[in-house]
């Protein structure tokens, strides 16, 4: 089965717990399809279109690049740990900032005006080549990198770097046939937040060294409008 077509989506500014769901329910229709086999989907469908007297439809929901932006600053947990471990969860009580679960692993992020989300849920039977974790991360990272096309922008494992630091990091959640590979880009976010409200982990990429979330952290000098321009030519990079 090949890819099906893919194009972005930008809903806007929105409270942080609805984008974290349009992410999901993208993710769980896919996953719902692969479920039910193409054959079962491809019966169903002349099903529908007979009593329609139309042709036969789309095998299976499209795949979707869904961008939006936290209404206001959140923390996202990864779904697993403590949150604790993962949040100064005094710190965030007491500015009325919420802790919500994502669906993914990874670390706890800081989200809101000026950090773009961005989720691509993909089929993984039309994809068999991101079944490998590693080279899924690689891939989608390095066409990602190239559509925005900054001087100085590297792949760095699960990140994207300008000059050595990052802007952008990514996590993903697979189930049945279908990936979730989501990740918030930095463009003109408040960085004291992250110092204010996550601890310095406890884990660290090598690339990361001992430096501060401060030291690390980076926004990306590009405006919202154009950033989604270039994420634009993203659907045809990952046909290639």
């Amino acid at each position: 089965m090949n890819p099906l077509p893919l194009q972005l989506e930008d809903h806007g500014s929105l409270p942080p717990g609805r984008g974290l769901a349009l992410e999901m329910q993208a993710l769980r229709r896919l996953e719902r399809a692969a479920a039910q086999g193409p054959d079962s989907r491809a019966s169903g469908h002349r099903r529908a279109s007979g009593a329609a007297g139309g042709g036969v439809g789309p095998a299976a929901p499209p795949e979707r690049l869904l961008v939006w932006e936290s209404a206001r600053p959140a923390v996202m947990l990864p779904r697993l740990g403590d949150s604790a471990s993962w949040a100064h969860v005094a710190a965030c009580a007491a500015r009325g900032i919420p802790l919500l679960r994502r669906e993914s692993g990874g670390g706890a992020v800081v989200v809101g005006p000026g950090c773009l989300n961005f989720a691509l849920a993909l089929s993984l039977d039309g994809r068999p080549g991101l079944a490998d974790v590693t080279c899924s991360y690689a891939w989608l990272l390095g066409r990602t990198a190239g559509v925005l096309a900054v001087e100085g922008i590297a792949v760095r494992v699960s990140d994207l770097a300008l000059r050595e630091r990052k802007f952008a990091g990514h996590a993903q959640r697979r189930v049945r046939g279908a990936l979730l590979h989501h990740g918030v880009l930095l463009y003109d976010f408040d960085l004291d937040l992250v110092d204010a409200l996550l601890p310095e982990p406890t884990r660290r990429p090598a690339w990361r060294g001992d430096r501060t979330h401060r030291e690390f952290l980076t926004n990306v000098p590009l405006a919202r409008a154009e950033i989604v321009r270039r994420l634009q030519r993203l659907p045809a990079a990952l046909v290639r």
